[in-house]
């Protein structure tokens, strides 16, 4: 009886330990696979993410040309504001001494006034150019 115990007691051990190779078989391909899918979902979050980064890149370079582009034409437009306030303040100038000096050498008295009593002649008058008439004049 004492070896026909030892035969069961010996058979059920080798029947867990074939069981537990079984489980742990099976446990390793789980965790194969789910390393195998986490792999596959890094790999296609890592192209996702390249694509992105590159199509953010085609966008930044097409900013900084645009970028480039409104800086240099914002830098065309302050360079004219400039010449063009410098050349109204010429003109201003210019009118202010004519008139002063058209006032100081020929009195002025009504006989010489134009229709809204103004004496003063206009540097443009003396130059046949009656169409040209200063719009406005502005400081900066």
């Amino acid at each position: 009886m004492a070896s026909a115990e030892k035969t069961s007691s010996g058979s059920d051990i080798d029947e867990k330990k074939r069981k537990r190779k079984l489980s742990n078989r099976e446990s390793a391909r789980r965790s194969r696979l789910k390393k195998q899918k986490m792999m596959e979902d890094t790999i296609h979050e890592i192209s996702t993410l390249e694509r992105r980064i590159k199509e953010y890149s085609e966008r930044c370079i097409v900013a900084r040309r645009r970028l480039d582009s409104v800086e240099s034409e914002n830098a065309a437009l302050r360079s004219e504001k400039t010449w063009l306030s410098s050349y109204v303040r010429d003109l201003e100038n210019m009118m202010a001494t004519t008139t002063s000096l058209t006032l100081t050498q020929s009195g002025c008295d009504d006989q010489n006034a134009n229709a809204d009593g103004d004496c003063r002649r206009r540097p443009w008058q003396q130059y046949g150019c009656d169409s040209l008439q200063p719009v406005a004049s502005f400081k900066t």
